[in-house]
């Protein structure tokens, strides 16, 4: 067998070389040498076969790996090779029976006797054939309808099986391979350990109880799956993969203590009368409840419908679609789902309490959580590892960090792009000249404010920052992958940046002679006469990253310019209004109706718009902007 010590390599050129080799000694026998004959029975070691038309008349096994990498070598009687066999060149190979371990093929050949394969099978694009069946990647499996073909089975157990015959019996202690049972009362009374799937279906329609035997089955490494079938395993203790129940299966695990996934679905049922552990998922879409008196922990999602598990103690992610007692539960390693308020009185940790949708919920034995969205009536901060606060729709922030999702940060906080404040500061101070400025027009306008001190120590951080940040540059978003922290930053840019950086077309254009009256250092009014130049443009949304099926592709702005500066401005525009520059400008003022017939004249100040009425009038009705002819005569000042 294979040890763990150094192995060592003897490259063979020549006769003499050969006579050397000690072959009680594992090692690795490289063979150059040409149209040599071997005398050896068995190779302790690895075989690779590097030179032309080498010959083992007497070679029955290979204890280690075996790579045929020349022409026209011979190994008419070797059956097995204990490691893994990798075929580059065609060889006598007729008695080949077993490959313990992973086959690799890349040319086309015929094994004529190989039945087991306890690895991969990769065939390298190559038409490979075993007794006369042609192989595909993964592993052979052997078909067994009568017992004399399990008499011929490997007695070590490592193969793959399909058991279509009824009434047989393995002799096994131990199977390395997948089982699939498809025929009628098969009995195990030997084995123990299965290292590997065992699939039990049904090719009838209606479900029968099968009394499939596996009397002493203790352990399985792999995965279970059971179709239209009934049966019981008395003293299997424990499973590693998935166990999945389909199509009115029921099966009875009356010793199974720890097993992986357990999904129980269409009409099936199962007992875990002594289950205490499950390292997966939980979930029963079966016929009836499934009561789990034993049952302390599921590292992964449990979904509770349908499952009574009084004595739960730690869980994956909690997944309730009503309220469940859970009085002895003490762990949520990742989250709770539920919409409603809970009363966890054991509970002492949870990973997330990231969820608006269970405010109120009560957690006195709590001590520790790891990520935290704050609420003000909630005591829980003190507790906390990470602390969110929602500044904004979309915007959340640490004492290090910040979050820009479009989604609600409950369902994954992993997964979200996270930014350090830092590089908060550097968008904020896109818009904002100041500290100051920030605080004014945006903090206490647009942002939630909190009297927690480590919200407050978060927004000196954010001032002791500024000061020490460049504002972003422009290419350092307009070409980022993370799509929300783009668009988050398109809000604060204006929009004459992002048409010219993103390329926008000008669509249309139109001019037109506009009456001011402007005034004297004496207040003096006068009249002047000026040609105000509007231009409609059009960005493609794919750019901006908000295109999606069934929305227009483009956004469309119109570009104006002061009368009095000179400097150009950009107003963005619905697509209805694009095909008129002037009826574009003049639906960016929209007002009540019942107020349009009594404006005595308009005043702008950039997106400040200021209305000057003939009489008091209570604004009422549908809010409408103004036509072009309504928006124009009634201009008088803009700056």
């Amino acid at each position: 067998m294979p040890t763990t010590k150094a192995i060592k390599n003897c490259k063979i050129f020549s006769e003499k070389e050969a006579q050397e080799i000690n072959t009680d000694e594992y090692s690795s026998l490289e063979i150059y040498s040409k149209d040599m004959v071997f005398d050896f029975t068995e190779v302790n070691g690895n075989l690779l076969l590097r030179g032309e038309g080498c010959c083992f008349p007497n070679l029955v096994k290979v204890k280690g790996n075996l790579s045929v990498d020349a022409p026209g070598c011979s190994l008419p009687v070797l059956k097995t090779v204990e490691g893994n066999f990798t075929l580059h060149c065609p060889a006598a190979l007729d008695g080949l029976e077993k490959v313990k371990g992973n086959i690799k093929c890349i040319i086309d050949f015929s094994f004529p006797h190989l039945m087991t394969v306890g690895g991969s099978i990769n065939l390298k694009n190559s038409a490979v054939y075993a007794r006369g069946k042609k192989l595909k990647k993964g592993r052979i499996v052997i078909p067994v309808n009568h017992q004399y073909e399990i008499d011929i089975l490997p007695e070590d157990g490592i193969f793959n099986i399909d058991i279509f015959g009824n009434d047989l019996v393995f002799p096994h202690r131990e199977i390395l391979g997948a089982v699939t049972i498809f025929g009628k009362h098969i009995s195990f009374p030997n084995l123990e350990f299965i290292h590997g799937p065992l699939v039990m279906g049904n090719r009838e329609k209606s479900v029968h109880e099968f009394t499939h035997h596996f009397p002493v089955l203790k352990k399985i490494t792999g995965s279970l799956r059971f179709e239209s079938t009934k049966a019981s395993f008395p003293q299997l203790q424990e499973t590693t993969g998935k166990i999945h129940f389909e199509n009115g299966s029921y099966i009875n695990f009356p010793a199974l203590e720890k097993t992986g996934t357990i999904m129980i679905n269409r009409n099936s049922a199962a007992a875990f009368p002594m289950l205490h552990e499950i390292h997966g998922n939980l979930q029963n879409h079966g016929s009836e409840t499934c009561y789990l008196d034993m049952l302390e922990k599921v590292t992964g999602n449990f979904n509770t419908d349908q499952i009574i598990a009084k004595n739960l103690v730690e869980a994956g992610t909690l997944i309730m679609h009503k309220y469940c007692e859970f009085n002895h539960l003490k762990r949520i390693n990742q989250r709770l789902v539920f919409n409603g308020t809970v009363h966890f009185r054991s509970l002492e940790y949870i990973n997330y309490l990231t969820s608006d949708r269970q405010k109120g919920s009560e957690f006195p034995s709590l001590k520790e959580v790891n990520h935290y969205l704050y609420d003000e009536n909630e005591d829980y901060e003190d507790l906390a590892d990470k602390i969110y606060f929602k500044v904004r729709d979309r915007v959340y922030i640490t004492k290090d960090e910040c979050i820009i999702s479009g989604s609600s940060l409950e369902y994954n906080v992993p997964g979200y792009c996270i930014h350090s404040l830092q590089k908060l500061v550097s968008v904020l101070k896109l818009r904002h000249s100041s500290f100051q400025h920030f605080v004014t027009r945006e903090y206490e306008r647009e942002w939630t404010n909190y009297s927690s001190s480590y919200f407050l120590n978060i927004l000196n951080k954010i001032e002791k920052l500024w000061d020490k940040t460049e504002p972003i540059k422009p290419e350092a978003f307009f070409d980022s992958y993370d799509r929300e922290f783009r668009l988050f930053c398109f809000s604060y840019v204006g929009v004459g940046t992002l048409m010219k950086k993103l390329g926008a077309l000008k669509i249309n254009e139109a001019q037109i002679p506009v009456n001011y009256f402007q005034y004297d250092r004496n207040g003096n009014e006068s009249s002047v006469k000026k040609i105000n130049h509007y231009e409609v443009y059009a960005v493609e949304n794919s750019r901006l990253g908000l295109y999606s099926r069934g929305t227009d592709k483009h956004s469309y702005a119109v570009k104006c310019w002061c009368p009095s500066t000179g400097n150009e401005h950009w107003l963005w525009i619905e697509p209805q209004y694009k095909n008129n520059a002037l009826t574009a400008v003049a639906s960016t003022f929209r007002i009540h109706e019942n107020i349009i017939p009594h404006i005595r004249c308009l005043k702008r100040q950039g997106d400040l718009l200021i209305c000057e009425l003939k009489k008091e009038v209570s604004p009422e009705g549908n809010i409408r902007p103004l036509t072009a002819t309504e928006y124009f005569s009634l201009l008088e000042a803009e700056t």
